[in-house]
């Protein structure tokens, strides 16, 4: 063997203990690195479209307090081109509510665009814009102090948005005296 044949054998022996080094050296880096930043183990996700926010927390009134503390839609049902709100809503107060109704407008306070593409431009549907205007009125039975119900309100669907949380309800009822 020549001496250049053995000097070029040394030279990639050389390399091969440099790369061999480096590699050690960055996993026990990233060793360290993972003792001192431990990764989180458990993830939770949730679905901001299919509930609702928590209402504040206020004192009770004297009389009715009828609120909304649920509302979720049901894509595609009953059937293709449409969705299901299914809203809840609970007498918090002391004194029954009577004729309680609510506006249902799932079109209300949603954002306009797709945030998973850059392009667009996201946007907040104001009430004033035809598309948020869309609702309807929903009965619901007499609410006892305490008491809720949940009621099923039907639309069709719309290609261009998605239906939202129903923030902030419209919820007319009267107070029904005791009776003494």
């Amino acid at each position: 063997m020549t001496p250049i044949r053995k000097l070029i054998i040394a030279f990639w022996i050389f390399i091969g203990c440099m790369l061999l080094w480096q590699f050690y050296s960055y996993n026990q880096g990233l060793k360290e690195e993972a003792i001192a930043h431990p990764q989180q183990q458990h993830f939770w996700f949730t679905n901001s479209v299919a509930t609702a926010p928590a209402a504040p927390t206020q004192p009770k009134r004297d009389g009715a307090d009828v609120r909304q503390t649920g509302f979720s839609v049901e894509d595609n049902a009953p059937g293709r081109g449409s969705f299901t709100c299914h809203v809840t809503l609970k007498n918090s107060g002391n004194a029954k509510a009577a004729a309680v109704q609510v506006s249902v407008r799932p079109y209300r306070g949603i954002t306009r665009g797709d945030e998973d593409v850059g392009h667009t431009d996201m946007s907040v549907l104001s009430d004033s814009d035809p598309i948020s205007q869309l609702g309807q009125w929903v009965a619901f039975p007499d609410l006892a102090p305490g008491e809720s119900s949940t009621r099923d309100v039907i639309f069709l669907s719309r290609g261009d948005v998605r239906p939202g949380t129903n923030p902030n309800p419209e919820i007319t009822f009267q107070t029904e005296k005791a009776k003494p």
